[in-house]
């Protein structure tokens, strides 16, 4: 009976594609490595010198930080081995209104730094393109 847990967390654990990550052991003194460590930051107009809208940092496996959704973001990331330009898209209707954002990402994933910036017309847009993972407080589509 013991099996069948394991059989499923290991099944759990290739589908994000860390198998090879959960199969070698730690360094003795190196922390566990982790998905990642991403500081997202959404700045309005088309530089990310504009005024700084919504901020939130996401740590992937184990899940946490300020990001208001961090499980759902997390797996869209893993989906996408940390590429936010891979990351699924919504199908989701946005108003044509142009409002620019510009989104930056950056920390790292499996131990590789990772950098992203990308302008969008508007935060739907945004929000829509990047599965949601950009949908930060104060906005809720």
């Amino acid at each position: 009976m013991r099996a069948r847990p394991v059989r499923t967390a290991l099944l759990a654990v290739a589908a994000l594609g860390l198998l090879p990550f959960a199969a070698t052991p730690a360094t003795a003194g190196a922390p566990p490595e982790t998905g990642g460590r991403q500081h997202i930051a959404i700045h309005e107009g088309t530089d990310p010198s504009g005024p700084l809208l919504a901020a939130a940092y996401l740590r992937c496996f184990p899940t946490g930080g300020s990001h208001p959704t961090p499980e759902a973001s997390c797996l869209k990331l893993a989906l996408a081995n940390g590429d936010y330009a891979r990351v699924p898209q919504l199908h989701r209707a946005c108003t044509k209104i142009y409002q620019p954002v510009t989104v930056v990402a950056h920390g790292t994933w499996h131990g590789k730094t990772t950098a992203y910036k990308h302008t969008y017309p508007n935060q739907c847009v945004a929000n829509a393109e990047s599965g949601d993972i950009f949908n930060l407080t104060p906005w809720r589509d």
